[in-house]
């Protein structure tokens, strides 16, 4: 299937269906004409629950074509770009699908991989990922290697015709669930911080590869420490070159910081929007504000959706899109404080106050995943304003 294809599904010709906006459109109404057949999970349903549902909708976009719009034909794509992809998250919130987050890395892994890795072996891989059969993760933090990743220990030497990777990353998101994870390890000396870093993808199913979930003060497991003890990975299945993956790690990071804002944003609007429909009184006069921030944040990630469909990727510029983020979605949860009242805390005369509960928690942590909120400041400062720096 291509685009062509796809459109004569529609009933629109390639250029139309080509078009951001009439592929919009196309999308929505698929959207309401299936709506009875694609997956949702119910209120109070569990988190595997959700993660089921989350994947089966996956296959069911794939099986359809959608989920392959925006990427190349060349690795295995209908074509289009970015934008296409981004359109598609934000009809699905606004549908009132739940957030996409076991798929995050179809922004923030995918887009680097194809721009590092064999193109063939990178769309052998895709396809898995679009289609729902597969989960992704990516080890890059560690016990003793957060904002400094340059210090990290895990190790890859040469073993034949791969390499063997030993040490342990932490608060790896979705390793729990996933199949694969991108991995960055060391192949020069520590002396050689970020020179001497080396990007792999593995199969979490390999021999000598533990997964230990850790639960999460808002009752999921997305989190997890992943230990390597000698596990062995093919050379093929290195992403760029050896002592190259300080590069790839900076692309990753950059849609980590703007790419995937698009796509939580997307989320957090279809979140503000139920809120606002709730507030009353003093708790009203907080959403104008909210409803800037939300603005703020769409405008920068879209701008770096733009830029990734120009084939650039934001680097150092990407910054303000996380800080904006940090902000946007902290704000959101602190107004939900108080416009929900007591009732969130204790849980209470909310039908979906579980939902909030944990989005509420989960909010904390975005001034930390990606780059804490005191990193994306020393970048905006050094590299966008040209401040002097010690």
């Amino acid at each position: 299937m291509t685009i062509d294809s796809l459109s004569a599904e529609s009933g629109l010709d390639q250029g139309e269906l080509s078009d951001p906006l009439v592929f919009r459109l196309a999308f929505r109404q698929w959207l309401v004409d299936q709506e009875s057949r694609l997956p949702k999970p119910a209120v109070g349903d569990d988190f595997s629950e959700r993660l089921r549902s989350v994947r089966e909708l996956q296959t069911r976009l794939y099986e359809a074509g959608w989920a392959r719009c925006g990427w190349p034909e060349g690795v295995g794509g209908l074509g289009g770009s970015p934008i296409h992809r981004a359109v598609l998250y934000d009809e699905l919130a606004l549908a009132g699908h739940p957030t996409r987050s076991a798929f995050e890395h179809i922004e923030i892994l995918a887009p680097a991989m194809m721009a590092h890795w064999d193109h063939h072996r990178f769309a052998e891989m895709l396809q898995r990922l679009l289609c729902g059969e597969e989960l992704w993760c990516q080890g890059f933090s560690e016990p003793d290697a957060g904002s400094d990743l340059a210090t990290l220990r895990t190790k890859a030497t040469r073993d034949g015709d791969g390499y063997r990777i030993s040490g342990t990353k932490c608060w790896t998101s979705w390793a729990a669930f996933a199949d694969r994870c991108v991995v960055l390890a060391r192949t020069g000396t520590v002396e050689d911080r970020h020179r001497g870093l080396t990007a792999f993808f593995v199969d979490l199913r390999s021999e000598g590869v533990t997964v230990r979930p850790i639960r999460q003060a808002n009752g999921t497991d997305e989190l997890a420490e992943v230990t390597f003890d000698g596990v062995w990975v093919a050379q093929t299945d290195r992403v760029g070159e050896e002592g190259k993956g300080w590069t790839f790690a900076l692309d990753v990071l950059s849609c980590e910081r703007s790419a995937f804002a698009w796509l939580r944003q997307t989320r957090l609007m279809a979140a503000a929007d139920r809120l606002a429909a709730m507030a009353t009184g003093e708790a009203a006069s907080v959403m104008g504000d909210l409803v800037l921030d939300l603005f703020a944040l769409r405008a920068t990630s879209a701008q770096a959706v733009r830029e990734l469909a120009n084939g650039r990727f934001m680097g150092p510029a990407a910054a303000p899109s996380k800080s904006l983020l940090t902000a946007a979605e902290q704000n959101l949860y602190d107004a939900a404080q108080l416009v929900l009242g007591p009732g969130l805390a204790l849980g209470t005369g909310i039908d979906d106050v579980g939902a909030w509960q944990e989005d509420y928690l989960f909010s904390r942590v975005v001034s930390i995943y990606g780059g804490t909120r005191q990193i994306q400041y020393m970048t905006i400062a050094r590299f966008l304003l040209g401040l002097p720096h010690d």
